[in-house]
């Protein structure tokens, strides 16, 4: 039997290239995004042991704590590293430092925007940047640029350049081009190596701090933490070298294998589909090998050695369809790699990671998920008695069963209800019931749909009429083949419908705590009065309101919660009524009027409960701490959020000193915020350390994050939806290779070899049609119930969004991809003469 099972498959290779199209479709993207996953993994985590294998001790903010939203404006001061540089068991100590920078062109045009300056390292073994050519960068005024940035901006040793920096313009000489590893840049707009004579003053306004300390030691790590542990400052830990790789390398690669988890998952999506696909096909070759299999059966063969050799046949197909799928993955991997460099994505490492787990993966699911849709052909195939084969030349209509109509209805009903009335857990178990439901009803459907169609199709002719009948003479079929399609693009609706729904509501309710028309910020530099004067001349700009902020930690010992202890914070000062008159800054507890020397409007993140008249003690960059009584506390907004907590002028001079303004609120006049952008963006061009964000910047983010995200999801959906198509194409040719005498008929009695065509394509375009409609439906429904129940026990308030235009899209192209499936069966149809296709058996 098992000869015979190969025989089968050798001979009856015509019919199996579409099934073996549906396994290598599935099992290339599989394999191609595990490839290239592979590939960003084993970059992103040499990366990490190059820039910090040679660090046994790391002193780095404690993102931990609370208050991570001013955690990355911490510093550590030069006191501090030279302390920690003096243990004796510490042998060298490296400080991170990095900030925007950029070129000045002589046009006055700006080039390198995206460029990070950074402070050159002096320890070779703490420094993961090589020097390629020149030399390294140790006098003021020199710089090092790394060989990308050099290739791609005409940049040579020995150039003399205008650098734009957080402090202003500077000129600069080129001395070195320098390498990070196998990747040109350690950053991905360009790294520009600065040294420490102007690093401080160019990305941290004169101030020598330090973002991180990286230190190697004379001993083990855990002797030099113990040594440097007394000396952090607060807001900061000392973490053991090894520790600190692990938790930079989990941190590089756990996006690298996030990303591949998300991409096989839509794989996988394809291949579940094309298992319909492989179904289907195998029903059908069944159904045309029935008289070899009757004789099979009448000269011996039991029921279960003929199911055992149709499933050997599926598993050959699968195998060999695997096989060439994970080829083709490898050459679709260089492919979606071209694409993206196209677009502008880089890549991180080079060349394509074979990885063998990658390669066994596809191999075996896209075997297995074949062997598993070939069993019920098979068994099917085996339950046919030898005298009823032999009578018969294709599948017949057969009559739909009351069981089937009975648990489709319950699964559905139950589906609904689980989804509009039951408890959290009963929502996801009856999207899918329901899911399953409509699927369970795919012949009910495709028998409904043949006789709401016929109507308007008969206006077609005999062509239109006969195309109707056909979908319904073998319902099984035609369901199989559409709830191929419905299943994308019942996804494709529900993330579309959801995710809208979702986003709206988001970012409606990220903007009502936003008032603030522009929020202007300086990283290391500050917002002096001519920037500010030149803000206040736009056309349409009715204030520019700059405060002053230090970045903090609270201090655990005189707090008014001791579990607040090393919490990243920030501390700010200005005209408080001028910034409440154009930001969302209002007081949950006390009073502005209450406000005095050495008291504090807290910011709510640290007020806990009851905190009025209770001491808060704070400290900053340079080690001076500060005892502050609460006299107030702010409403939380994302205004506040940028304030930090609030105290008078004296009290944040004595404190931090006559430091200039780093940030400021702009009020613009109504319906001007769009004619103000382009002036704006002009007068901030020239300074890196100037961010401008509109004030309602976090709901824009959010509402592109899930335009992405819905997009992005929707583009991996379309593999499945491709799998589907062909389906529609295997299915309908060998439906029209099981139909050749009736075809043939057909033409003998009068039908056009035109009008034979056109019915197959009105065929193809209902199958497409029912999966389609089906598909939307089903998913706005499942939408909205969803929406529903989040409301209905959360009480969130969600409204239901319906992209109208998104769908009426998602129609069109399942209808018309639907029409295109059609084209080659539609040809083949009436490829045989007239004569030969009545004598075909």
């Amino acid at each position: 039997m098992f000869q015979l099972a190969w025989r089968g498959v050798r001979h009856n290779t015509g019919r199996y290239v579409a099934t073996l199209i549906a396994i290598m479709t599935g099992v290339a993207f599989f394999t191609a995004t595990g490839f290239l996953s592979d590939r960003v993994i084993n970059a992103l985590e040499g990366d990490a042991v190059r820039q910090y294998g040679g660090v046994d001790a790391a002193v780095v903010v404690d993102y931990e704590a609370d208050g991570g939203q001013f955690a990355d404006d911490l510093r550590i001061g030069q006191d501090t590293a030279d302390a920690i540089a003096a243990l004796p068991e510490v042998a060298a100590v490296g400080g991170d430092l990095s900030g925007s920078v950029a070129f000045l062109a002589p046009d006055g045009a700006t080039f390198a925007d995206n460029a990070t300056g950074r402070l050159w390292i002096e320890d070779d073994e703490l420094n993961p940047i090589d020097i390629d050519d020149g030399a390294a960068p140790v006098a003021a005024g020199e710089i090092a640029v790394d060989k990308g940035l050099a290739g791609d901006e005409d940049l040579e040793l020995g150039d003399q350049v205008t650098i734009l920096t957080l402090a202003g313009q500077f000129d600069a000489t080129v001395v070195g081009i320098t390498s990070f590893g196998n990747s040109d840049a350690q950053d991905s707009g360009g790294t520009v190596s600065i040294p420490a004579p102007t690093a401080f003053d160019w990305l941290n306004a004169g101030q020598a701090e330090y973002q991180d300390l990286y230190i190697r030691g004379t001993g083990d790590q855990a002797t030099l933490v113990s040594a440097v542990e007394p000396l952090v400052p607060p807001g900061f830990r000392v973490q053991p070298g090894d520790e600190f790789l692990q938790d930079k390398q989990g941190e590089v690669s756990g996006f690298g294998k996030i990303l591949k988890t998300g991409l096989q998952g839509f794989a996988l999506l394809a291949l579940f589909v094309g298992g319909f696909v492989i179904y289907n096909t195998f029903s059908v070759i069944v159904a045309q090998r029935l008289r070899e299999l009757a004789v099979l059966a009448a000269i011996g063969a039991t029921p279960k050695q003929i199911k055992r050799s149709l499933r050997f046949e599926g598993l050959v197909i699968g195998l060999i369809g695997s096989a060439l799928g994970v080829a083709a993955g490898f050459g679709l991997a260089f492919v979606l790699m071209a694409v993206l460099q196209a677009v502008g994505v880089s890549l991180p490492g080079s060349g394509i990671t074979v990885s063998p787990s990658v390669v066994y993966q596809g191999l075996f699911v896209g075997t297995l998920i074949t062997f598993l849709s070939v069993m019920i052909p098979a068994r099917r195939a085996a339950r046919t008695e030898p005298i009823e084969a032999l009578r018969q030349a294709a599948v017949e209509t057969s009559p739909l069963s009351r069981q089937r109509v009975i648990t489709a209805g319950l699964l559905v009903g139950l589906g609904a209800l689980g989804m509009l009335f039951g408890p959290a857990p009963a929502i996801g178990f009856g999207a899918l019931a329901m899911f399953i439901g409509v699927i369970v009803a795919g012949p009910i459907i495709a028998v409904v749909g043949s006789k709401i169609f016929r109507p308007l199709l008969g206006r077609l002719g005999l062509e239109g009429r006969l195309a109707s009948d056909n979908i319904a003479r073998n319902p099984q079929r035609t369901a199989t083949t559409s709830n191929a399609l419905l299943i994308g693009v019942f996804l494709v609706t529900l993330v579309t419908v959801a995710g809208t729904s979702v986003k709206d509501f988001a970012v409606a309710k990220i903007n009502e705590l936003s008032s603030a028309d522009y929020v202007i910020e300086s990283t290391g530099g500050t917002i002096d009065d001519g920037l500010i004067a030149d803000l206040e001349a736009v056309d349409g700009v009715d204030a520019v309101t700059p405060f002053r902020r230090e970045a903090v930690s609270v201090v655990g010992e005189a707090t008014l919660d001791p579990t607040l202890a090393g919490t990243p914070s920030a501390l700010s000062t200005g005209d408080f009524a001028a910034l409440s008159d154009v930001a969302d800054l209002e007081l949950d507890q006390g009073s502005i009027d209450d406000l005095g020397p050495g008291q504090v409007l807290l910011i709510s993140d640290l007020a806990g409960t009851d905190p009025i008249g209770k001491s808060v003690t704070m400290t900053n960059s340079q080690g001076g701490t500060v005892d502050l009584e609460v006299v107030g506390v702010l409403k939380f907004s994302l205004d506040s959020g940028l304030v930090g907590s609030f105290v008078d002028t004296p009290t944040f001079d004595a404190f931090v000193g006559e430091t200039a303004p780093t940030v400021a609120f702009m009020d613009i006049a109504t319906g001007a915020q769009s004619d103000t952008e382009d002036a704006i963006d002009e007068i901030t061009a020239l300074r890196p350390d100037i961010t401008v964000t509109q004030g309602n910047a976090l709901g824009r983010i959010i509402g592109q994050i899930f335009d992405f995200l819905i997009n992005a999801v929707n583009g991996l959906l379309l593999m499945s939806v491709i799998v589907a198509l062909i389906g529609i194409v295997n299915t309908l040719s060998l439906s029209i290779l099981e139909r050749r005498r009736e075809l043939g008929l057909l033409r003998v009695v009068g039908m056009e070899d035109k009008q034979v065509r056109r019915m197959v394509r009105v065929e193809s375009v209902l199958i497409s049609a029912l999966g389609t409609i089906t598909g939307v439906a089903l998913g706005v429904f499942t939408g909205w119930a969803l929406i529903f129940g989040i409301d209905r026990l959360s009480e969130a308030g969600i409204a239901f969004s319906l992209p109208g235009g998104m769908l009426a899209l998602v129609l069109v192209l399942g209808i018309g991809l639907g029409f295109l499936a059609s084209l080659i069966p539609a040809q083949r149809s009436t490829r045989l003469e007239v004569l030969d296709a009545i004598n075909a058996t």
